[in-house]
């Protein structure tokens, strides 16, 4: 089974252009990915204000969804829940709300601006499709790519924004990338698509390295030339490969498992 994934590398706070969503509907994608704050342009000071602006912004990604006839991963809002602010992504499929994840593991500067971390996991079957959400700072809990694998996953859509480093080389990005993105790809025996933002997220720069990773390497990348551009990848995944994968994997677990019960056996006679 051949999937269409569209990820949109957007600049915070910009709608997509009439033209955009042409290149975007021609795809005829299964699904789109937005960025981690998606809609927070500059004019957004604080979450609290993010927070007052929810049902705007959900409106806007419901509208999308219909207009690309597609299942949108709505990159994140800030949600409110009993005064609790939460960094939220909704899940939008031809326009009709399908359910919502609450990041679980914000960064330090999101909680003490107020962000309050979620309590569970989010996997869904969209059309044939196991999908799974983890948002930026997830990917550094090992624990949730293992909840994944378990689940039996097939796409991990993680929208993020990854600030500016100045200094950061290709070999340092390359690391990044492959410890916490391709390593969770193989931990969970999943396709996993990183989604950034550019532009400027309360007034710090943005870089954006967009990709597709399986757990065999990169399918597709942002090159380092455009990490400060918006770029739209089309990435056609094959989900009879990730399936194929998995089983040898779980083989090879049990032939393992096997192999140190035999060891343990021998040791005791």
């Amino acid at each position: 089974m051949l999937v269409r994934i569209v990820a949109v590398q957007a600049r915070l706070g910009e709608s997509l252009t009439l033209e955009e969503k042409i290149h975007i509907f021609k795809q005829r994608p299964d699904f789109v990915c937005l960025p981690e704050y998606y809609m927070l342009g500059s004019n957004v000071k604080d979450f609290h204000r993010a927070a007052l602006k929810n049902r705007e912004y959900l409106n806007h990604l419901i509208r999308l969804s219909d207009q690309l006839s597609t299942c949108i991963i709505g990159g994140t809002i800030v949600d409110v829940d009993d005064d609790n602010l939460y960094n939220s992504c909704y899940i939008i499929n031809r326009g009709l709300v399908i359910d919502r994840y609450w990041k679980r593991s914000p960064v330090p500067g999101e909680v003490q601006a107020g962000i309050t971390p979620g309590e569970k996991s989010l996997v869904l079957d969209i059309d044939g499709v196991r999908i799974g959400i983890m948002i930026c700072g997830d990917v550094f809990q090992p624990r949730q790519f293992d909840e994944m694998g378990k689940a039996g996953v097939d796409i991990i859509f993680v929208p993020t924004t990854s600030p500016y480093r100045p200094d950061d080389s290709i070999s340092q990005k390359n690391y990044r990338d492959k410890l916490y993105f391709i390593d969770g790809a193989i931990r969970s025996s999943s396709y996993l698509i990183k989604v950034c933002g550019v532009g400027e997220l309360f007034g710090r720069p943005l870089q954006g390295r967009s990709l597709a990773a399986s757990p065999w390497g990169v399918v597709s990348r942002v090159e380092t030339d455009g990490e400060q551009q918006k770029r739209i990848l089309s990435i056609t995944l094959d989900l009879d490969e990730i399936h194929e994968f998995r089983a040898k994997m779980k083989k090879k677990s049990v032939a393992t498992s096997k192999d140190k019960i035999s060891v343990g056996l021998s040791s005791h006679q």
